[in-house]
């Protein structure tokens, strides 16, 4: 059972995802490039004097330092996810129900349409969306932690 959902912007849409999905927000500030990775993997910031990665699903033009973190838990690990802003984090009943079965032409990670003030939002689970929209996001993680930059 869903307790809240956490409502994000990419680019002009809409989305929201599972607010139990989203371990914490955070704003993105300071990220670091580092040599030799490629997207999605964007660099990291440092979150509690650690380094996090961060992976980008907003597109190549895409400022660096803009936007809003979103902080999973993938594999008793932590990984950022960019988005270009943070709407609000709401209660499950803030955004109704649509649809459950959302159109077969959508993506695969779109697992729901709710209603909101101003119009329908995309219910996304985030890590079939880097899936489908970072290809190779897991694979470009490896190694992360040994390429930490002097934060």
């Amino acid at each position: 059972m869903i307790t809240g959902y956490v409502m994000f912007r990419l680019g002009q849409r809409t989305f929201a995802t599972a607010l139990d999905e989203v371990r914490e927000i955070v704003r993105l500030a300071g990220l670091e490039r580092l040599p030799g990775v490629q997207a999605p993997l964007a660099g990291v910031i440092e979150l509690r004097g650690a380094p996090l990665p961060v992976l980008d699903v907003r597109g190549p033009d895409a400022p660096d330092d803009k936007g809003d973190v979103l902080v999973l838990d993938v594999e008793d690990d932590a990984v950022g996810v960019a988005v270009d802003q943070v709407l609000a984090v709401l209660p499950a009943e803030a955004l109704p129900e649509l649809t459950d079965r959302p159109a077969k032409v959508l993506p695969s990670y779109v697992i729901g349409v709710r209603s909101s003030k101003d119009g329908p939002v995309l219910l996304v689970d985030l890590q079939r969306m880097l899936d489908v929209a970072a290809s190779g996001w897991a694979e470009s993680l490896a190694g992360v932690d040994d390429l930490s930059p002097a934060l």
